[in-house]
């Protein structure tokens, strides 16, 4: 796994997997864009947001961690695709993405605060 300026994730999680990847929040936005390379990936994410302290890549309690109400369309097994996420108003201190397998899926994700290397 290699990571560029701007790459919040990249790689293969296995079927049946939960993963936590931690967005940044910058001056109240959340930009991202989540990109599958193939027709056999799928997934379903979801944006989670919160301000009390805990692992960002921990599953974290109900109360620690709430659905931020973004709909999100991930890999669904059909086709190449991508998806960007973007909040214009978030006011709480940490963001991630809750990533549920349902196959094999590969993806990485860009920050989309971040310039281009």
């Amino acid at each position: 796994m290699s990571f560029e300026a701007g790459v919040l994730f990249t790689g293969k999680i296995p079927t049946s997997t939960t993963i936590y990847v931690p967005v940044p929040i910058r001056d109240g936005h959340i930009g991202a864009q989540i990109a599958w390379h193939d027709s056999t990936s799928s997934a379903t994410i979801t944006l989670e947001i919160g301000s009390t302290p805990s692992s960002l890549t921990a599953a974290g309690a109900a109360d620690q961690w709430t659905d931020s109400g973004v709909t999100i369309t991930g890999p669904g097994a059909t086709a190449v695709g991508s998806s960007t996420v973007n909040v214009e108003n978030c006011r709480q201190k940490l963001a991630r993405f809750k990533i549920v397998t349902v196959a094999v899926t590969t993806l990485d994700i860009w920050d989309g605060g971040t310039s281009p290397s």
